[in-house]
């Protein structure tokens, strides 16, 4: 991607390449080129759109601390006891048009999310799950890994002539993800619902951010679920600083995530406002990116999609437990794009929001994690999977479960 000042992809000026959109105008370049800023009434009037507000594209910004931390159990893995071992989030990288960094533009440093783990927790007959949003430091990317060797094979014959093993049946949880009744509805209705005008400038705003998103995910799912002929709830959402207990675990402030045990939401208010402070409207985009994610899990809860996941995936070799859970990541993200797909019109998703969501879901995924553990989707897999969602509107075109291996990579 090139960097503030070099060339575009097709040798011209950078200002027609995707970079050109990913910061606020100069302030040179007049008022007429600088969209009404969606969040100007969260900020001071010393702050509003064109004023100091824009401070942090000029260059001078307040300084940007990358954050780490541990989170809990590696999705994929199943546990009977609530896990203790720690996993590393996954980053997704800076965009690119920066100039905060020269002094280290040929390192790819990054703002951090990160796409999901669960912590799977088996209790009694019930199933709490746990999605969570991370963020780390951004190491390159490389290629995904080769399949793993097979075994060598033994030189002694065979006792007699083999027989070609039969397809198992499908399982009842096998039905629920593959011919789920939410893949019927058809491209999902629009709320008709603006960006929520705050930014997260402090917790209260934040918490205003959320709390006038909410009803828009509702007023949309609401639909799609009834069409569906299965029940729908709203989930809770919850902002927070710091700590803060939950049934699923400590959340440590530093992530976002989905508790299916009490249908919660939880969004870290540090997180948001540490993007924002380094680049508003690409925090615009992965505030948005990462609603509509979350809310695509308490679909999948609500349709018993997460339940037959996590259960068919308990009796899985560890190869294909990753597997399931690529499929069903990759699934809420798809989810979570058909939202903003739909409302793409009232959000409105345009550049230079539009242009940031684009390099957002194209740098997401295992690609950048350290270790690799292939549990989320590579980040080709992730942007198709985004952009199905997004052009679509529709479910049916988010079944990850009948989707070829190669496709949820």
């Amino acid at each position: 991607m090139p960097q503030s000042g070099e060339r575009g992809p097709q040798g011209g000026p950078a200002p027609s390449s995707e970079s050109s959109y990913l910061w606020a105008p100069s302030p040179q370049a007049g008022p007429a080129q600088q969209p009404p800023s969606p969040w100007s009434n969260a900020l001071p009037p010393n702050q509003q759109q064109g004023g100091p507000r824009h401070a942090a594209q000029r260059g001078h910004h307040p300084g940007y601390h990358q954050g780490a931390g541990s989170q809990i159990g590696p999705m994929g893995q199943p546990v009977q006891q609530e896990p203790t071992w720690q996993y590393p989030p996954i980053p997704i990288p800076q965009p690119p048009g920066s100039n905060r960094r020269r002094k280290q533009q040929q390192r790819a440093r990054g703002l951090l999310i990160g796409l999901v783990v669960l912590a799977v927790l088996v209790v009694g007959s019930g199933v709490t799950l746990l999605v969570r949003f991370a963020g780390d430091d951004a190491p390159q990317a490389t290629n995904s890994p080769s399949a793993a060797p097979s075994e060598t094979p033994s030189d002694s014959p065979s006792a007699g002539p083999s027989t070609t093993p039969s397809e198992p049946a499908p399982t009842a949880e096998d039905e629920v993800l593959t011919a789920n009744k939410l893949y019927s509805v058809g491209p999902i209705a629009s709320s008709k619902c603006a960006e929520p005008p705050f930014a997260p400038v402090n917790i209260t705003s934040t918490r205003n951010y959320y709390a006038h998103l909410l009803p828009c995910l509702d007023r949309t799912w609401s639909l799609a679920m009834q069409k569906a002929g299965l029940g729908f709830r709203s989930p809770k959402t919850i902002v927070y600083n710091g700590r803060l207990s939950s049934p699923c675990g400590l959340q440590r402030g530093v992530r976002a995530a989905y508790c299916a045990a009490n249908a919660t939401i939880y969004l870290s208010f540090a997180l948001d406002n540490r993007y924002y402070r380094n680049n508003p409207v690409y925090a615009r985009a992965i505030m948005l990116n990462t609603f509509a994610h979350e809310y695509g899990h308490h679909v999948q809860n609500l349709a018993g999609i997460l339940t037959a996941s996590v259960t068919r995936q308990q009796s899985m070799a560890p190869n294909q437990k990753l597997l399931e859970s690529r499929r069903r990541e990759l699934q809420a993200t798809c989810l979570g794009a058909a939202y903003l797909g739909a409302n793409a019109a009232f959000i409105p998703m345009r550049d230079p929001l539009l242009a940031n969501w684009k390099f957002l879901i194209a740098h997401t995924g295992d690609d950048y994690a350290r270790p690799r553990v292939y549990d989320h989707g590579n980040r080709v897999s992730n942007y198709q999977w985004s952009i199905a969602g997004y052009n679509s509107k529709q479910p049916n075109k988010c079944n990850t479960y009948t989707a070829d291996e190669a496709r949820v990579a």
